[in-house]
């Protein structure tokens, strides 16, 4: 299922071809990802994405200790998610932990907050699972 390009860009070959392939995505993907599965050159999914996350159409996650940034269509309203660091599997929270806006402020409430990203990484169940199978953990008497 397809998602709409954003009507405030221009439509370009590449912008058309990475969005189809992050709107068809069931996890979040690297740009390297993107580019393997579209075709586009790298540098123009870099660019693509750039100008799709200035236009808030793509929420943008980079994972603890790693050197690549996961790239999602964003979803609209407001919505938090735990990703798995192994398989790049996104679930929404329920809630918010800052409830909105307007409860947080700075120490000397000199800075006006009009919007916040948590990020929450860990293993999902599955991933969890095969962990706790895999030989090596065993090996080790890790568990």
């Amino acid at each position: 299922m397809s998602m709409e390009f954003p009507e405030n860009l221009r439509k370009t070959k590449s912008r058309i071809q990475v969005w189809e392939v992050l709107s068809e995505a069931k996890i979040p993907l690297t740009a390297r990802k993107i580019s393997e599965d579209s075709g586009v050159w790298l540098s123009s999914v870099y660019r693509a994405l750039d100008a799709f996350e200035k236009s808030h159409a793509v929420s943008k996650t980079v994972l603890k200790d790693s050197q690549e940034a996961l790239y999602a269509i964003a979803s609209p309203g407001h919505h938090h998610y735990a990703i798995c660091m192994n398989c790049k599997s996104r679930t929404e929270l329920e809630g918010c932990p800052f409830g909105d806006e307007s409860a947080l402020h700075t120490v000397d409430h000199d800075f006006v907050v009009v919007g916040h990203v948590v990020e929450v990484f860990g293993y999902c169940k599955k991933c969890r699972g095969k962990m706790q199978k895999s030989p090596h953990s065993e090996e080790h008497g890790d568990r």
